[in-house]
């Protein structure tokens, strides 16, 4: 999922800020308060910390462009 991540973050740096937590090691709570039960997650947030979508599970990069194109107007940068 790394390279796929690496791409979306390239195409969205100026609207979107990328950020990796492992869930193995430093990341459970994180993972937990999100109520990520799995591995990959994915967390949108607009700046204020409100969770616009969550996801679980290895995802085509077209699922989750699509996801960041339908919600980055909810984004205020």
């Amino acid at each position: 999922m790394e390279p796929i991540v690496d791409g979306l973050e390239q195409q969205y740096q100026e609207e979107i800020t990328f950020f990796r937590i492992n869930a193995g090691t430093n990341g459970r709570d994180t993972f937990s308060y999100y109520n990520l039960l799995g591995h990959p997650g994915y967390v949108l947030l607009n700046p204020n910390g409100d969770v616009l979508w969550s996801g679980v599970g290895e995802l085509l990069v077209d699922q989750i462009d699509d996801v960041l194109k339908s919600q980055i107007h909810q984004i205020d940068i």
